[in-house]
Protein backbone atom coordinates (compact mmCIF):
# COMPACT_ATOMS: atom_id res chain seq x y z
CA UNK A 1 0.00 0.00 0.00
CA UNK A 2 2.70 2.34 0.83
CA UNK A 3 4.30 1.93 -2.37
CA UNK A 4 1.27 2.51 -4.12
CA UNK A 5 1.15 5.76 -2.73
CA UNK A 6 4.59 6.86 -2.86
CA UNK A 7 3.50 5.95 -6.70
CA UNK A 8 0.66 8.24 -7.05
CA UNK A 9 2.73 10.86 -5.65
CA UNK A 10 5.82 10.78 -7.90
CA UNK A 11 3.26 11.04 -10.65
CA UNK A 12 1.13 14.15 -9.50
CA UNK A 13 4.63 15.42 -8.86
CA UNK A 14 5.83 14.76 -12.87
CA UNK A 15 2.23 15.87 -14.13
CA UNK A 16 3.16 19.40 -12.15
CA UNK A 17 6.39 19.71 -14.00
CA UNK A 18 4.79 19.06 -16.89
CA UNK A 19 2.22 21.74 -16.38
CA UNK A 20 4.92 24.52 -16.22
CA UNK A 21 5.70 24.13 -19.96
CA UNK A 22 4.90 26.64 -22.36
CA UNK A 23 1.92 26.10 -24.86
CA UNK A 24 2.92 24.92 -28.55
CA UNK A 25 6.09 23.29 -26.93
CA UNK A 26 9.67 24.37 -27.18
CA UNK A 27 12.78 24.24 -29.91
CA UNK A 28 15.96 23.62 -29.68
CA UNK A 29 17.98 26.12 -32.27
CA UNK A 30 21.51 26.71 -33.12
CA UNK A 31 22.88 28.43 -36.08
CA UNK A 32 21.89 27.55 -39.72
CA UNK A 33 25.97 26.96 -40.39
CA UNK A 34 25.98 23.94 -37.31
CA UNK A 35 26.55 20.71 -38.59
CA UNK A 36 24.55 19.03 -36.07
CA UNK A 37 20.81 18.45 -37.35
CA UNK A 38 19.89 16.29 -34.11
CA UNK A 39 20.12 15.28 -30.36
CA UNK A 40 18.84 12.91 -28.10
CA UNK A 41 17.19 13.68 -25.36
CA UNK A 42 20.74 12.95 -23.06
CA UNK A 43 23.15 14.69 -25.38
CA UNK A 44 20.48 17.59 -24.97
CA UNK A 45 20.72 17.67 -21.28
CA UNK A 46 24.34 17.09 -21.53
CA UNK A 47 24.39 20.38 -23.47
CA UNK A 48 22.43 22.12 -20.88
CA UNK A 49 24.17 20.71 -17.81
CA UNK A 50 27.54 22.10 -19.05
CA UNK A 51 28.97 18.37 -19.51
CA UNK A 52 29.80 18.93 -22.87
CA UNK A 53 32.03 21.87 -23.80
CA UNK A 54 32.67 21.44 -27.70
CA UNK A 55 30.40 20.63 -30.60
CA UNK A 56 31.44 18.25 -33.31
CA UNK A 57 32.98 20.58 -35.41
CA UNK A 58 34.77 22.10 -32.31
CA UNK A 59 33.11 25.02 -31.53
CA UNK A 60 32.64 26.16 -27.89
CA UNK A 61 29.48 24.94 -26.96
CA UNK A 62 26.74 28.59 -25.28
CA UNK A 63 23.66 28.26 -24.06
CA UNK A 64 21.59 31.27 -24.66
CA UNK A 65 19.34 31.32 -22.03
CA UNK A 66 15.90 33.76 -23.05
CA UNK A 67 14.58 35.18 -19.95
CA UNK A 68 16.12 32.88 -17.41
CA UNK A 69 13.57 33.70 -15.14
CA UNK A 70 10.86 32.70 -17.68
CA UNK A 71 8.41 29.95 -18.18
CA UNK A 72 10.41 29.37 -21.01
CA UNK A 73 13.55 28.32 -18.94
CA UNK A 74 11.68 26.73 -16.09
CA UNK A 75 9.92 24.35 -18.54
CA UNK A 76 13.71 23.43 -20.17
CA UNK A 77 15.45 22.93 -16.91
CA UNK A 78 12.20 20.81 -14.96
CA UNK A 79 11.56 18.85 -18.49
CA UNK A 80 15.18 18.40 -19.79
CA UNK A 81 17.76 18.23 -16.62
CA UNK A 82 14.78 17.56 -14.08
CA UNK A 83 15.76 19.65 -11.48
CA UNK A 84 14.53 23.16 -10.17
CA UNK A 85 15.94 26.41 -11.37
CA UNK A 86 17.14 26.68 -7.98
CA UNK A 87 19.05 23.59 -7.77
CA UNK A 88 20.52 23.85 -11.36
CA UNK A 89 21.87 27.00 -10.87
CA UNK A 90 23.22 26.18 -7.56
CA UNK A 91 24.59 23.03 -10.06
CA UNK A 92 25.78 25.30 -12.24
CA UNK A 93 27.92 27.90 -9.44
CA UNK A 94 29.18 24.94 -8.03
CA UNK A 95 31.49 23.99 -11.36
CA UNK A 96 34.44 25.63 -10.67
CA UNK A 97 34.39 24.57 -6.80
CA UNK A 98 34.17 20.91 -8.18
CA UNK A 99 37.16 22.41 -11.06
CA UNK A 100 34.42 21.23 -14.03
CA UNK A 101 34.79 23.81 -16.88
CA UNK A 102 31.66 25.75 -16.33
CA UNK A 103 28.80 26.37 -18.73
CA UNK A 104 29.28 29.49 -20.92
CA UNK A 105 25.86 30.86 -20.40
CA UNK A 106 24.34 33.88 -22.07
CA UNK A 107 20.98 35.56 -20.90
CA UNK A 108 18.99 37.33 -22.78
CA UNK A 109 15.43 39.08 -22.57
CA UNK A 110 13.24 37.22 -25.18
CA UNK A 111 12.86 34.15 -27.00
CA UNK A 112 13.29 36.68 -30.04
CA UNK A 113 17.02 37.81 -28.38
CA UNK A 114 18.09 34.28 -28.55
CA UNK A 115 17.14 33.53 -31.63
CA UNK A 116 19.06 36.56 -32.94
CA UNK A 117 22.16 35.85 -30.77
CA UNK A 118 22.04 32.01 -31.79
CA UNK A 119 22.06 33.04 -35.63
CA UNK A 120 25.07 35.44 -35.35
CA UNK A 121 27.43 33.20 -32.61
CA UNK A 122 29.20 29.87 -33.83
CA UNK A 123 28.56 27.34 -31.33
CA UNK A 124 25.69 28.62 -29.68
CA UNK A 125 22.21 27.15 -29.44
CA UNK A 126 19.00 28.14 -27.24
CA UNK A 127 15.67 26.11 -26.10
CA UNK A 128 12.45 28.97 -26.89
CA UNK A 129 9.49 28.87 -27.82
CA UNK A 130 8.58 26.64 -31.08
CA UNK A 131 6.35 29.48 -32.37
CA UNK A 132 8.96 32.17 -31.81
CA UNK A 133 11.29 30.38 -34.65
CA UNK A 134 10.05 31.07 -38.15
CA UNK A 135 10.35 28.78 -41.42
CA UNK A 136 12.63 31.62 -42.93
CA UNK A 137 14.66 32.27 -40.10
CA UNK A 138 18.38 32.60 -39.80
CA UNK A 139 18.76 29.81 -36.95
CA UNK A 140 18.17 25.28 -37.32
CA UNK A 141 15.68 23.63 -35.42
CA UNK A 142 17.32 20.53 -34.19
CA UNK A 143 15.50 17.36 -34.42
CA UNK A 144 15.33 15.22 -30.52
CA UNK A 145 15.46 11.97 -30.43
CA UNK A 146 14.07 12.14 -34.07
CA UNK A 147 11.41 14.43 -34.22
CA UNK A 148 10.60 18.13 -34.77
CA UNK A 149 8.32 20.35 -32.86
CA UNK A 150 5.02 19.49 -33.76
CA UNK A 151 5.53 15.98 -34.88
CA UNK A 152 3.84 13.34 -32.72
CA UNK A 153 6.46 11.71 -30.03
CA UNK A 154 8.54 15.01 -30.00
CA UNK A 155 9.52 14.96 -26.45
CA UNK A 156 9.36 19.05 -25.65
CA UNK A 157 5.53 19.80 -26.10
Amino acid sequence: MMKLRTLALLLIACAGMEAQCVAGGLAVVVPKSSPTDGLSMAQLRKLVMGDVHTWPDKSKVTLVAADPDGAVFKCLITAVVRMSTPEYRKYLMNADFRGDEPLRLKPVDTSASAVRLVAASAGSFSVVEANAVSASSAVKVLAINGKHPGEAGYPLE
